[in-house]
C-alpha cells in the first residue's frame, strides 16, 4: 500500500514539473540547440554532458517531448535526471527558437566510442569522439571553472585520488583493453620507499609538509576528497597519475588534472583513447608498462627542469582550451556537425567489448 502512494506522490510531482516546464520560455538568444534524441538513455551521464556542454557555451537548449519520456528522463538516470532539474536547463516548446539553430539528431551519434581503437588503427577519419569530461556533478555545481592559482610553487611530486576498491575496479580485465588496473598501480607504488597516503587536506597545505620527490596517493577510504577541494588539491602538484575507469581506460580525474595544468603521467594504451592522442614530452609523460614506468620514476621524471615542467603544463593547459573545456567541445563538435562527420558519444559498458 505504500509502496503505491509513494508512486502516485511521485506521478503527482511529476505532471506538476511538466506543466510548469510546458509554460517556460526561453529568453530570445540566437545560439541555440534544438534536441531530436529519442534515446538519450543510451549514452547516461554523457547525455546530459554533451547538453550540459551547450548551456554552459551560451546556448537556450529546445528538446521537445511527451511526459512519457519527461518522466523517463527525470526519474531513471541519476545524472541525465540533471536536464529535468536543474532551472531552466531547458524548453519543451519552441518559442523563441531562432532560424539558426544546432541540431542532434540519433543518427548522428554512435555508442562505439572505442571502433577505431580496436579495428581501425586508431584512425579518427571523418569521426568526432566527443572527449572525456570532469566529473558532472562539476558542473551541475558549477565548479568547473572555480578559479584556481596556477602560478604557485608546487610539489614535485606525482598524486593521484580515487576509489581503489579491488571489486569496483577490476572490470576492465574482462575487456579487450590491455592497460594497468588502478590496483596494478595503487600495488606498484606501495613498494616505494617514497609513498604517502594522505588522510586530510591538512597534509598538503601545511607549511611543515615535505612531499617532494613523493608518490602521493588520496585513497578513497581513508580520505574522500570534497568535489570542491579536487581541483584545488590538483593544482598543488607537477605529475597526476592517471588510473583507468571501471570498463575503459578513460576516466573523469585526468581531465580535473588537465584542467589545472597538472601533467598526465599516463600509460599508453589510456592515452591513445585520448582524441587527439597526448603526445610523451609534449603534454604528458607517457609510460609503456610497469618496467617503463619504473624506469621513469628512478631517472627521469624528478630529473625535469623547471622550465621544461613549464612548458608541458602550458601545453597541457591549452591541451584542455582546445579540445576538453565546454566551449572548445561545443565548437568542435558543430564543425562536425557542418561536416557530417559520425560522432561518437560514451555509453559507458555499451561502448565496451566485452568477453
Amino acid at each position: 500500500m505504500q509502496k503505491k502512494i509513494n508512486q502516485l506522490k511521485i506521478l503527482f510531482k511529476d505532471i506538476l514539473a511538466f506543466i510548469k516546464l510546458k509554460f517556460y520560455v526561453h529568453p530570445k538568444n540566437e545560439k541555440a540547440l534544438l534536441v531530436s534524441l529519442e534515446n538519450p538513455q543510451l549514452y547516461h551521464r554523457f547525455a546530459y554532458l554533451l547538453l550540459k556542454f551547450y548551456q554552459l557555451a551560451g546556448y537556450n537548449i529546445y528538446y521537445p517531448m511527451d511526459f512519457s519520456l519527461f518522466r523517463n528522463l527525470r526519474n531513471k538516470d541519476h545524472y541525465l535526471g540533471l536536464i529535468m532539474r536543474e532551472k531552466n536547463f531547458l524548453a519543451i516548446n519552441k518559442t523563441n527558437l531562432p532560424e539558426n539553430f544546432v541540431e542532434i539528431k540519433d543518427e548522428m551519434f554512435s555508442p562505439d566510442y572505442f571502433k577505431n581503437y580496436f579495428e581501425n588503427n586508431n584512425q579518427e577519419e571523418n569521426a568526432f569522439h566527443i572527449p572525456m569530461s570532469c566529473h558532472p556533478f562539476m558542473y551541475h555545481h558549477e565548479i568547473w571553472n572555480r578559479e584556481i592559482n596556477l602560478n604557485k610553487k608546487r610539489y614535485n611530486s606525482i598524486f593521484s585520488y580515487g576509489n581503489f576498491d579491488s571489486e569496483a575496479y577490476l572490470g576492465i580485465k574482462k575487456t579487450h583493453f590491455r592497460v594497468l588496473t588502478r590496483l596494478d598501480l595503487l600495488h606498484f607504488f606501495k613498494t616505494k620507499t617514497d609513498f604517502v597516503n594522505i588522510k586530510n587536506k591538512e597534509e598538503v597545505n601545511s607549511e611543515n609538509a615535505s612531499l617532494d620527490r613523493k608518490y602521493v596517493f588520496a585513497i578513497k577510504e581513508d580520505y574522500r576528497i570534497e568535489m570542491e577541494d579536487i581541483r584545488e588539491l590538483l593544482s598543488c602538484f607537477n605529475f597526476y597519475l592517471c588510473c583507468s575507469g571501471v570498463v575503459m581506460p578513460l576516466c573523469h580525474n585526468v581531465i580535473e588534472a588537465m584542467s589545472v595544468g597538472t601533467i598526465p603521467l599516463i600509460e599508453k594504451g589510456y592515452s591513445d583513447v585520448m582524441y587527439p592522442n597526448l603526445e610523451n614530452g609534449v603534454n604528458a609523460i607517457i609510460f609503456d608498462d610497469l618496467n617503463h614506468l619504473d624506469q621513469i620514476l628512478s631517472h627521469e621524471i624528478f630529473e625535469i627542469d623547471a622550465s621544461k615542467i613549464s612548458e608541458i603544463r602550458e601545453n597541457v593547459l591549452s591541451y584542455y582550451h582546445n579540445f576538453l573545456s565546454p566551449k572548445s567541445v561545443v565548437e568542435n563538435l558543430n564543425k562536425s556537425i557542418e561536416n557530417k562527420n559520425l560522432i561518437y558519444l560514451q555509453a559507458e559498458h555499451r561502448s565496451v567489448k566485452f568477453f
